[in-house]
């Protein structure tokens, strides 16, 4: 599949360029537009009632009402299971008194629906405390795998390289934020591990072309015609970037289709990254190490 082919690519990046910063520009206005991110409650802190109703004629927009009634809000989620009637509420939990909050939800259930036809499942409460230092060791988490990363890729190839793949990783990470942005998806604990995933998932994509760039510049004639050796490539590894990419997204379909609820915006964040990693791979990373080239030029040695 896709043997010998010449398509040029890194000739027009100019355009790639373009086109991945009208994305990111505008999911970055977005984002600040809405005061940022929508946060969940794993990060923002707040509470989260999961509660079925007995009553299958009751939906959303009556859960909604009721909470709204409460004034806490009418973040209410339904939870895909076809054969019972579970929704989820989410609250601001207040620094003090916040168990006030919860019975005057719970109250305002049973007196709207009855006792008899609603059961709390659960009750979790995640304090501000909790929240910060979940946002905060994020932020490291991701400070430290982009520095490991930047130390592999220089030590395996070179430091601009380790550059082009570190740039083309957020390029990714930004990609997908603007995307939940875009969408309203809350911000939690399951983005984050899929955006984590994400740079696995694009950072090996990108080794690959890197892996057969090196394989290729290995005389003066490739350096001569840099540019013409990535493209050929990006070429040459552009059938098992494109199958594997499929491949992977046919099972994240699956798994956001019929994954329920709680994994749909997971799936989501993966499905938007996997993509913008298989694009970056291709047009991002080696269109950033022949620019460098071009401005910097360096004569043939190992790598």
């Amino acid at each position: 599949m896709f043997h010998d082919l010449k398509l040029k690519i890194i000739q027009y990046r100019k355009f790639t360029y373009i086109l991945s910063l009208a994305i990111i520009i505008s999911g970055l206005v977005n984002i600040a537009v809405h005061r940022g991110l929508k946060m969940g409650i794993d990060f923002a802190g707040g509470n989260m009632l999961q509660v079925e109703v007995k009553d299958e004629n009751i939906g959303i927009k009556d859960i909604r009402e009721i909470l709204l009634s409460t004034g806490y809000g009418n973040n209410v989620q339904k939870v895909d299971d076809p054969k019972r009637n579970i929704f989820i509420l989410k609250t601001k939990a207040l620094p003090k008194d916040n168990e006030k909050v919860i019975n005057k939800i719970k109250k305002a259930l049973f007196d709207k629906l009855g006792a008899q036809n609603v059961e709390i499942l659960s009750v979790n409460v995640v304090g501000p405390r909790i929240s910060k230092y979940l946002l905060r060791t994020s932020y490291i988490i991701g400070i430290v795998a982009i520095g490991l990363i930047l130390l592999y890729t220089t030590f395996r190839f070179k430091f601009r390289f380790g550059v082009a793949a570190i740039i083309a990783l957020v390029h990714d990470v930004l990609v997908v934020l603007s995307f939940i942005s875009f969408f309203g998806k809350e911000m939690d604990t399951y983005i984050l591990a899929a955006i984590l995933t994400i740079i696995g998932y694009s950072l090996n994509d990108t080794i690959v072309v890197f892996d057969r760039a090196r394989e290729n510049l290995r005389s003066t004639k490739a350096y001569d015609e840099y540019e013409l050796t990535f493209n050929k490539s990006i070429n040459q590894s552009l059938s098992r970037t494109i199958i594997t990419s499929f491949t992977t997204l046919l099972s994240l379909f699956a798994l956001y289709f019929f994954g329920g609820l709680i994994l749909r915006n997971f799936a989501f964040a993966i499905i938007v990254g996997v993509i913008a990693g298989t694009y970056s791979s291709i047009f991002v990373a080696s269109a950033i190490v022949v620019d460098w080239h071009r401005i910097k030029p360096e004569k043939m040695k190992k790598i």
